[in-house]
């Protein structure tokens, strides 16, 4: 099968979170989430407060990763800011 053409394989989730961490153990809250895959790092405050945005595709569609940080030890809290969901191969048909 052709993965280029298969829906579910250019699917796309974006999640913008702001998460707040023990301030304490933000670097070590930090480490832990730039081992999560699709989890990327845009800033740290000294009081703990972390920019996040988490990229899903494919089979990870299911918001798993951003479920993933609230049970990092250390996270106070984490909120989705934004969200956006692509379908590529939909929008493509549509533009045949």
């Amino acid at each position: 099968m052709n993965h280029m053409n298969h829906p579910q394989a250019s699917a796309i989730s974006i999640a913008g979170v702001l998460l707040h961490a023990v301030p304490d153990r933000a670097g070590e809250v930090r480490a832990q989430l730039e081992q999560l895959p699709g989890v990327e790092i845009h800033a740290v405050t000294p009081e703990g407060k972390m920019v996040v945005t988490v990229d899903e595709s494919g089979e990870r569609m299911s918001g798993e990763n951003v479920m993933r940080l609230y049970e990092i030890d250390g996270v106070l809290s984490a909120a989705i800011i934004y969200h956006q969901y692509e379908n590529n191969a939909a929008a493509q048909e549509t533009s045949e």
